[in-house]
């Protein structure tokens, strides 16, 4: 089953990657590609080579994201299912 992953803003400004299924390994960081509103998902997993979101941002979310350093990785913990989340780095690639 592929995991669904929406993009959604927290009451404190910050954005979170909500997941409904855990993720194959903790996510090291998240690139956003700016010219394409596309964001990856690097785990760490040295052999995987990271996981591209499938859908674009609207324009004013992707104006809101670029303005950012790091996200909220939100998804089920593997063991009890509740959910847990954490801090990533947010990398902005291109122009």
């Amino acid at each position: 089953m592929a995991t669904n992953i929406e993009l959604g803003q927290l009451p404190d400004g910050d954005f979170a990657l909500v997941c409904d299924s855990s993720l194959p390994s903790g996510v090291k960081r998240v690139e956003y590609y700016r010219d394409q509103r596309l964001f990856m998902l690097v785990y760490d997993i040295p052999e995987h080579e990271g996981e591209l979101m499938q859908y674009e941002l609207k324009e004013d979310i992707a104006e809101k994201v670029k303005k950012r350093s790091s996200l909220v990785i939100v998804e089920p913990d593997s063991k009890t299912g509740r959910p847990m989340g954490y801090y990533t780095s947010l990398i902005q690639v291109g122009a």
